[in-house]
């Protein structure tokens, strides 16, 4: 079914989104060809936790990565999402993103 017919035929739509949604905001995705996985592998708890060198590197590597989000704009796909939630075609809107590009974009 062609996405125009499903939207048409359907109103408590839930879209989730992942990182690609926000990659034409200049966000990278984290496993792309680039990705940061690349580079350093991710931090889990225990180590987080237990030594204050981890969680200095967290909270420096996190500092540097929120100016990019703070400059980001949402793109057409944010805008679009946001046009079919006021439409009342999406109920819900779920993301794994911490950009807030959805928010400013006007999801709710």
């Amino acid at each position: 079914m062609p996405l125009k017919s499903f939207l048409r035929s359907n109103n408590k739509i839930v879209v989730i989104t992942g990182a690609g949604v926000s990659t034409g905001s200049g966000i990278p995705d984290y496993r792309d060809e680039q990705g940061a996985w690349k580079h350093s592998s991710p931090m889990d708890y225990r180590e987080f936790v237990s030594s204050h060198i981890a969680r200095c590197r967290y909270w420096s590597r996190s500092a540097i990565g929120w100016q990019r989000f703070l400059q980001a704009k949402p793109n057409k796909a944010h805008f679009a999402l946001a046009r079919l939630e006021s439409l009342k075609k999406i109920s819900t809107v779920i993301t794994q993103n911490v950009d807030g590009l959805h928010h400013r974009a006007g999801s709710k």
